[in-house]
């Protein structure tokens, strides 16, 4: 599977989950590797490391307690680095295991620890949230340094949170926000927004009830879309409901029936996903005429696009029927296992 792939994949989850995407500084132990004793680390190292603690820790104290070694790309060329962190993960510091150059610095702050030139970033974030959601006034609890000297990789942002996980990550050079995710009030977002989110969620054949939650989001840095997503979670009580995506929030559970992403800057939709209702329906494998016949009215009702110039190519991976045209953007259809049609979304 090609890291498009994997991206693609994390960002549905996230955003099936309603959660907010925060880039993580550096990896987990995924591979689970063996963790041995900060202190058992080489000494070249361990200094490089608290240099760069030292050199972004905005005078607080932090220790390193653990290390284990990690995979990681420059370029196509696949090395080893050392991570050492604090076992509450609060800093986290990535190191290429030759040379020993510091490759990532992730450090967490409490809001009053939020001093000095880091303040300023601070207050960029506050008035970043007040122009993007005027009516709120976001209480920040946290913060997150995050700097990076991996090549082709080089970015410094302090992102701050709020208990309820809203966020917005500040570029520390231009004080401009690369990431943020809001939540908002449903009569506090235009209704050209939510008629487009609802019109889509009703041309693909389900019942159009109100959404339980909308945020504004921008996820794919400085240079990336600012998009409204609007979803529709029901509450599960009891046995989960078989063949469905449960998720845990706040020590609830829930399944999503319906979600659309809307561009912010236009208007216009971008994606919208719904559930359907699988008992009693039987396997059924669409041929790519069945597929073309399902998919071409709904396209044109939700993109104004004739798909009868389109040239049609289904994904072996994931099954999508992806339609492209020259100088149109692409047409993305994706089917259950029950041939029903449960995605469309268009891409650049």
């Amino acid at each position: 599977m090609n890291i498009k792939k994997i991206l693609t994949l994390t960002l549905a989850c996230s955003i099936l989950a309603a959660t907010p995407i925060m880039a993580a500084p550096v990896d987990g132990n995924p591979g689970g590797e063996e963790t041995i004793q900060y202190t058992d680390l080489d000494p070249k190292l361990t200094e490089a490391a608290e240099k760069a603690i030292e050199q972004y820790a905005n005078g607080k104290s932090f220790k390193l307690e653990e290390a284990f070694k990690n995979d990681y790309y420059e370029g196509k060329t696949k090395k080893e680095s050392w991570i050492v962190q604090s076992k509450d993960r609060n800093v986290v510091v990535s190191l290429d295991a030759v040379s020993g150059k510091v490759l990532t610095v992730s450090l967490t702050f409490t809001i009053p620890e939020v001093t000095g030139d880091y303040a300023n970033y601070l207050k960029a974030a506050q008035a970043a949230a007040k122009q993007l959601y005027p009516k709120t006034e976001l209480a920040f609890t946290k913060a997150h340094y995050f700097k990076s000297n991996k090549a082709g990789l080089q970015e410094a942002t302090m992102t701050f949170a709020s208990e309820d996980r809203q966020f917005i990550a500040m570029d520390t050079s231009t004080l401009k926000p690369t990431m943020y995710s809001l939540k908002f009030k449903a009569a506090d977002v235009d209704r050209k927004i939510v008629a487009e989110a609802e019109k889509a969620v009703k041309s693909m054949g389900v019942k159009v009830q109100p959404f339980t939650d909308i945020e504004r989001r921008k996820t794919n840095g400085e240079t990336g879309e600012d998009a409204w997503v609007l979803t529709r979670k029901v509450g599960v009580k009891g046995d989960f409901p078989k063949k469905r995506v449960v998720i845990q929030e706040d020590n609830r559970a829930f399944v999503v029936d319906a979600i659309a992403i809307v561009e912010g800057k236009t208007g216009k939709l971008i994606s919208v996903a719904i559930e359907r209702a699988s008992d009693n329906q039987k396997l059924k494998k669409l041929t790519e005429k069945e597929g073309i016949t399902l998919v071409k009215p709904v396209a044109k009702q939700l993109f104004g696009a004739d798909l009868s110039s389109y040239t049609l190519k289904v994904d072996k991976d994931w099954g999508d029927y992806v339609f492209t045209s020259k100088g149109k953007e692409s047409i993305i259809a994706k089917f259950d296992s029950y041939g029903n049609l449960v995605r469309m979304e268009r891409k650049k």
